[in-house]
């Protein structure tokens, strides 16, 4: 399989999320000890706050994306791990479909780093979510795989 290396898009992905991060744990810690006893912890698909949890709980967020992050980020790693329904991976096309599933990767990183910073961002404020969020992520998520699955199978074709 063809030697996957990081591209300059991938780590200005990485770059914007993990600064996203950085910054979330950093508000979370100064501005804790003003955050009410109950921040909001749940939310309903249409953005309603649906429960409430300590103000501790304003680092649960952070810390699932420090945890997610490197995750996705190894996960793009290793090609050899990719199931593509329908999907033969040659020599000849290892490099394209590579790239073409970094891509959605870096889609899914920066929607799912965006999504968890607004609901943190409406933890720290006490406000519902908009009502767009959710429904807004799963398009996304959907078109982007789909998006995917369709040029990895042109591609395939193309160089079988």
């Amino acid at each position: 399989m063809a030697n996957i290396h990081q591209r300059k898009i991938d780590i200005i992905v990485y770059a914007v999320c993990l600064i996203a991060v950085i910054g979330m744990f950093i508000y979370a810690a100064a501005a804790h000890d003003r955050l009410p006893e109950q921040i909001p912890t749940q939310f309903g698909i249409l953005g309603k706050i649906s429960g409430y949890g300590s103000r501790n709980s304003v680092f649960t967020l952070p810390g699932v994306l420090l945890v997610l992050l490197p995750s996705l980020i190894i996960v793009g790693m290793f090609p050899a791990a990719w199931n593509l329904p329908s999907i033969k991976v040659t020599e000849a096309n290892a490099p394209y479909i590579a790239a073409c599933v970094r891509n959605m990767l870096d889609v899914m990183l920066l929607t799912i780093t965006a999504t968890m910073t607004t609901i943190f961002v409406c933890q720290v404020r006490n406000t519902d979510a908009p009502v767009f969020l959710f429904p807004l992520m799963l398009v996304i998520f959907l078109v982007n795989i789909i998006v995917c699955i369709v040029r990895a199978g042109r591609i395939s074709r193309r160089y079988s």
